[in-house]
């Protein structure tokens, strides 16, 4: 059964959603190898936004993209906004509110199932837990390909979405922080920058393109590199384009000049010469 937009606990006091349901995931739930995905989205919360429950039939992660409020834990309260993760379950009460005056947008998840509880376990992510996510921008694109994933159906559609939310799981666990940290606002525009870079490299001509997408100078968005990351911005940008041109040379049809223009090249020969320096060797050998 495909999925659907509609679920009896998904919140009505939201100004916009993209979310999923998956009816029939009761049979899947008895597979102890694999995440058994219920439902998820995202939420672009009303101003009065609350959600009070005293109980609750799935596990949970939910992760907040954008604005500000507070969550409940069996009775302990913590602020959160943009960058905050939290997890809970059926023993777990919680009461989710959004301010009013920055209306919370945050993803939401539900999974059951032994891989679930095991995975949690694995992760150290135990219900009531509250945590600050550094790497927020490569969080919040798995969390968009499960959705996209969930939403387009079918068994591998549904597989993909699972695998995605796992990465994402954890992706928060290896990069999490206290809740109380505060997050450096210099890492913070890093970590948005390298962000657009990995949405956005098939498009990219240049550091200054990305730069003035990013509202940054193109020498600021290299001084963040330089402080937070192994390579300078033109390195990680040629790699994530070559290395993408290296999975599609491998089919047989492939055609060096048609892969050079997707990958935003001006020249085939161009193309060749950035490949060869990077892989050390030619695009057809």
């Amino acid at each position: 059964m495909p999925a659907t937009d509609q679920a009896d606990y998904f919140s009505t006091q939201v100004v916009r959603t993209r979310r999923f349901f998956l009816p029939e995931w009761e049979g899947r739930q008895r597979d102890a190898t694999a995440l058994c995905l219920v439902g998820g989205g995202c939420e672009w919360c009303a101003p009065d936004f609350i959600v009070d429950r005293k109980a609750f039939p799935y596990l949970a992660f939910e992760f907040v993209s954008k604005g500000n409020g507070s969550v409940t834990l069996a009775d302990q309260t913590h602020p959160i906004e943009s960058g905050h993760a939290f997890i809970f379950d059926s023993t777990t009460p919680q009461v989710i509110r959004s301010s009013a005056d920055e209306p919370m947008v945050k993803y939401f998840f539900n999974f059951t199932g032994a891989r679930a509880v095991q995975l949690m376990r694995d992760l150290d992510l135990s219900p009531g837990t509250v945590l600050r996510v550094t790497d927020a921008s490569r969080v919040i694109s798995l969390l968009e390909e499960v959705i996209d994933h969930a939403l387009r159906g079918g068994q591998f559609g549904l597989r993909a979405a699972c695998s995605a939310l796992e990465h994402a799981l954890v992706l928060c666990a290896d990069s999490r922080q206290s809740a109380t940290t505060p997050i450096d606002p210099a890492y913070a525009t890093y970590l948005r920058c390298r962000g657009h870079l990995l949405r956005n490299y098939p498009v990219l001509s240049s550091i200054e393109q990305a730069a003035r997408a990013c509202h940054v100078s193109a020498a600021y968005f290299t001084r963040l590199f330089q402080r937070y990351d192994t390579e300078t911005p033109l390195a990680c940008l040629t790699r994530l384009k070559l290395s993408q041109a290296a999975i599609k040379l491998r089919h047989p049809e492939a055609l060096v000049k048609a892969v050079a223009a997707e990958l935003g090249y001006k020249s085939a020969a161009h193309f060749s010469r950035a490949f060869k320096a990077w892989s050390g060797r030619s695009p057809r050998s």
